[in-house]
Parts: C-alpha cells; sequence; structure tokens
C-alpha cells in the first residue's frame, strides 16, 4: 500500500487511490497485460476520455469533490460544463501563496519523492534504476546534473493539475519526446521505467544564480494533454502549464552544489515515502 507522509499533521497516511482496483486488474493479472499496450497508447486516451469533454461528464463532478473532499469556493468558478474543465480548474490569487525567493518553491500539489543524481546521471525510484539520459535523450545536458538533486512531483487524480514554474530565468532549450501513457503510480513505477517510456515535455531554463535547471512534465494514463505556456521567459512561482485529466509528473533537476533539501522531506524520500505538498510551499533552501 502506497503512504505519505502529511508535513502539517507530521503523519503517514495510506491516501485514497483513484480507480484502484482497476488499474490493479490492468497491471496484475494475464488479461490486463494482454490490454496494456492498447490502454497505455495515446489515441487510447483521446478515446477514452471523449465523453469528459461534454456536458454528458457533469454529474460526475459533484460525486468527485464530495469523495475527495475539494472546496470549490477556493477555485475562480464553481460551475463547470463537463468534468475536464472541472479538472483544469485555477484556484484564486489569494489561494496561492509562493515562498520566499531563498527557497526552492514546490511547482505543484503532489506527492514529493527527492533523490540524488549520482555519478553517471544515475538515481532509484521505487526500486527502478533510471538514467537521466535516457530520460532526457541528450547526455550533453544529462552530464550537467551529475551529483545534483531531483525533484519528483506525483499528482493523483485529486491533487490541482496546474503547476508553477521553478525557477526565474531564459528557456534555451525545449523538447516533447513522444511515449506511452503508464499510470505514474506505484503499480506501474515496480514495472515499468515510466519516466523513460511515457510522453513528456521538458525545458532547459537559464538563471543568475544556480545555472541550468531542467523542469519536465510526464503525461500519465489517461492525460495524453500537456499544455505549457509558449513563453521564451518564465518567472519563478507563475503558472508554467497544466495537466488534463488523470495523475501526471513533473521532474525538477537542480545542479550539484545549488540546492538543500528539507530535512523532513530528505528523511521521508530516504525510505521511498512520499510527501504530501502545496503548490507554491517551501521545500528546501537555495545554497548560492
Amino acid at each position: 500500500m502506497v503512504k505519505v507522509y502529511q508535513r502539517e499533521t507530521k503523519s503517514i497516511i495510506e491516501p485514497k487511490e483513484y480507480q484502484a482496483a482497476w488499474l490493479k486488474r490492468l497491471y496484475q493479472t494475464k488479461w490486463g497485460n494482454v490490454l496494456l499496450s492498447t490502454v497505455t497508447s495515446p489515441l487510447f486516451s483521446i478515446i477514452w476520455t471523449a465523453i469528459d469533454h461534454t456536458r454528458l461528464s457533469k454529474n460526475k463532478i459533484a460525486s468527485f469533490v464530495k469523495e475527495y473532499d475539494i472546496t470549490l469556493s477556493n477555485y475562480e468558478s464553481e460551475d463547470y460544463n463537463s468534468f475536464a474543465a472541472f479538472f483544469i480548474r485555477k484556484l484564486k490569487a489569494e489561494n496561492l501563496q509562493v515562498s520566499p525567493s531563498n527557497r526552492v518553491c514546490a511547482v505543484a500539489q503532489a506527492k514529493l519523492l527527492v533523490v540524488p543524481i549520482q555519478s553517471n546521471q544515475t538515481f532509484i525510484i521505487k526500486g527502478q534504476k533510471y538514467r537521466l539520459e535516457d530520460i532526457l535523450q541528450d547526455r550533453s545536458s544529462a552530464d550537467y546534473y551529475e551529483d545534483g538533486t531531483l525533484f519528483i512531483y506525483r499528482l493523483a487524480a485529486d491533487d490541482y493539475h496546474r503547476y508553477l514554474a521553478s525557477e526565474t530565468g531564459t528557456v534555451i532549450h525545449r523538447r516533447k519526446i513522444r511515449g506511452k501513457l503508464h499510470t505514474v503510480r506505484e503499480i506501474a513505477q515496480k514495472q515499468f521505467q515510466l519516466f523513460k517510456e511515457n510522453k513528456r515535455a521538458y525545458c532547459l531554463i537559464e538563471t543568475k544564480k544556480l545555472g541550468t535547471i531542467m523542469q519536465m512534465e510526464v503525461g500519465a494514463l489517461l492525460v495524453g494533454k500537456i499544455y505549457n505556456q509558449p513563453f521564451d521567459n518564465y518567472q519563478r512561482g507563475k503558472e508554467k502549464g497544466w495537466f488534463s485529466l488523470g495523475g501526471s509528473t513533473i521532474l525538477v533537476a537542480y545542479p550539484k552544489d545549488t540546492v538543500t533539501v528539507d530535512p523532513d522531506i530528505r528523511h521521508y524520500s530516504s525510505l521511498t515515502i512520499e510527501t504530501q505538498v502545496t503548490i507554491g510551499e517551501g521545500i528546501g533552501l537555495k545554497t548560492c
């Protein structure tokens, strides 16, 4: 069972998992494995979620709000024409507080895991050994982050699906990579190297003090769309984009000796336990 550390209450919980039974059948049964290549294709996601973009899906909103105890008054609108429109609801400005500039800012409301990027750009997530080169498909860019720090934000279905720019700077490189759409939950992470198999988009942001920051958005099951603002310059704490429907993941890499992680997050990450964070909150300190 997935466990998540709650910073506010200093407790560990087992969160509700949206459509958990269906995912278990898909990833842990013989017939599910037969269907897996079809279900994780981008075309399947488009077809399967088509109704969620119509008025016929409005009745799903009330039950979702009740199940996950969502306060609609915190958002710019309380009335939506479709489940898809509700899913990308936008917080009122007064409900989005960004941490001071000397702090590392959480780019999303998410379950956060922080891992060191070791020599040869390797790091481990949920027992899977990755190389950053395979994820970026760029050796020279990956080498830059050796001995750096990787922040992994897993957005569950009930999280807020808009996200922020990690730092202020100029975009010096952008890339989109085609791929599958596996779920980003632990049930799939233990079987597949999701972050080098799934559809993803990333940019390199050149900053004045921290060097170049890598921020990547990863698509997931039923999340075929990643919407990024097409700006040449990003401002820390301002909206960078959003995901449509379903859980997703964001990866942010900082170079060596530029940041330290808050002790509680570092401790639970070492135990492979994610920490629930709020969009904009401080999660570490900048050291330069």
